[in-house]
């Protein structure tokens, strides 16, 4: 199961320049990449999928300013942003009375404000970092100490909020599977006097009547 590990970044960290920065670089893309598959499908009546985006813009200097896996990622964001579009018009199509309105087409982001998630997948981490439990993205001075094993680190995020920025960490973690004892139960009377009446029949506890134990909760302690 996949699980993450935040670090806010307020406006006096050290790293928000630098954050800020690549997320106003990510939203340049973001907006020209969007621009190219706005005017395709207005215009021309055709979907340019990712692959073709990419092809089209990895010369051109909003792609280049950051690293081509980061690039690559912030072009997935927006192919999955119009897959989205895209198939929830053909479900509005065939059922509107689903939506309150129509689909609407993915949307610029603000030319001057406007901000957008960069992702770093462990291709574009540094490996020499890492292994001292290290993050740091590719060409950048950001040093993040994780307690993640880094052996399950899957990719780092840069998220743009409202006057924040957060550092997420994705990584896979195993689920613990616990063995059950099927004999042990319990069962809660809520009560009038005190909040409730737990009951159960648990191993090693002495047991009050028929080996049943019963512990009065009492609403003084809330």
């Amino acid at each position: 199961m996949k699980l993450v590990e935040k670090h806010i970044i307020q406006k006096n960290h050290r790293f928000y320049t630098e954050i800020d920065r690549l997320c106003f670089l990510s939203k340049n893309l973001y907006n020209y990449g969007n621009y190219l598959v706005r005017q395709s499908f207005i215009f021309e009546k055709t979907n340019l999928s990712y692959y073709d985006l990419q092809k089209t813009l990895s010369t051109q200097s909003d792609y280049q300013a950051m690293p081509a896996k980061v690039s690559q990622q912030i072009l997935m964001i927006l192919d999955r942003n119009w897959k989205s579009f895209l198939a929830a018009s053909e479900v509005y199509k065939q059922n509107p009375s689903k939506f309150n309105a129509r689909p609407r087409i993915p949307k610029y982001k603000n030319k001057i404000t406007g901000r957008n998630t960069v992702v770093y997948t462990t291709q574009a981490i540094s490996k020499r970092q890492l292994k001292q439990g290290i993050i740091n993205p590719s060409k950048t001075g950001i040093y993040l100490k994780t307690l993640v094993p880094t052996s399950q680190i899957k990719q780092v995020r840069l998220v743009p909020r409202l006057n924040h920025y957060v550092i997420e960490v994705i990584y896979e973690a195993t689920e613990k599977q616990y063995e059950l004892e099927k004999n042990r139960c319990a069962s809660i009377d809520i009560g009038l006097n005190n909040l409730a009446t737990l009951t159960f029949n648990q191993a090693g506890i002495k047991p009050k009547s028929d080996k049943w134990q019963t512990v009065k909760i009492y609403q003084s302690i809330l």
